[in-house]
């Protein structure tokens, strides 16, 4: 049995918000992580612990005072988790804390485009097989509208990491777009189960999804109507990421 919690009554509205974009997340080979997106780790049940690492570069001149939360939002009774922010807290029993608020003295003062290596999101299967669905959220301690948030999902088997990762590419072209609409060339070739191609933009807003059929080789974007910048190009599998990729709009 799983614990489930309904995010539209449990999530304060900040969460929802994707207005502002205060700091960029990359994961371990350098990637961006768009607000909103979900980073799936594939791990072994005889594993004693699985974990995420991300780096937060804050956006901007400004320096502030940042302050993380988390929130189970599909986990298995008899699972353990915890994370890192400003300290490393103790691993705690699934259900025990829903909602688990970094205490204000452990919030770290970022300075604008400096990386910073702190947070790692952790697992403890326990001996169970299944998903476990864990939502981060980073907010500004002065102005809680101001955050940016991912879902870490761990999919826990008895087999190895190469057993599970599906075998999915993602290219595009022309990157940048130079007035052109962009073209991504997919490869799924053992992927199977419904996949569609998620556009988000720089802060995270989903603006655009397009079903992949299976052998379709080539999706294109129409940038008729997208503002020039940064945009994100996810390959999704029934919420789960396959692969991302980023593009920039320019010269519509």
């Amino acid at each position: 049995m799983k614990l489930r919690y309904a995010l539209i009554l449990l999530l304060p509205a900040f969460v929802l918000q994707t207005n502002a974009q205060l700091l960029t997340l990359t994961d371990e080979g350098g990637g961006t992580v768009a607000s909103g997106s979900t980073v799936v780790h594939y791990g072994d049940v005889m594993n004693e612990l699985e974990q995420v690492h991300l780096t937060a570069t804050l956006n901007g001149a400004e320096s502030k005072e940042v302050n993380m939360r988390r929130f189970e939002i599909t986990v298995q009774p008899g699972t353990q988790n915890y994370y890192c922010w400003g300290v490393c807290y103790d691993a705690l029993d699934a259900g025990v804390l829903p909602i688990w608020n970094s205490l204000g003295i452990h919030s770290l003062d970022m300075d604008g485009g400096v990386p910073v290596n702190n947070f790692t999101g952790y697992h403890r299967p326990q001996g169970l097989e299944g998903t476990n669905t864990y939502r981060y959220i980073w907010f500004d301690v002065d102005n809680r509208d101001d955050s940016v948030w991912v879902d870490i999902e761990f999919q826990i088997t008895a087999v190895g990491i190469e057993e599970n990762a599906a075998s999915a590419s993602l290219n595009v072209f022309p990157n940048p777009s130079k007035g052109a609409d962009v073209q991504f060339e997919v490869d799924m070739a053992t992927v199977s189960g419904a996949t569609a191609l998620v556009i988000h933009n720089a802060v995270g807003q989903r603006i655009r999804t397009t079903p992949i059929r299976s052998g379709q080789p080539i999706a294109r974007l129409s940038t008729e109507g997208l503002a020039p910048g940064l945009y994100f190009a996810t390959l999704d599998q029934q919420g789960r990421s396959l692969v991302t990729q980023r593009f920039v709009v320019s010269g519509r």
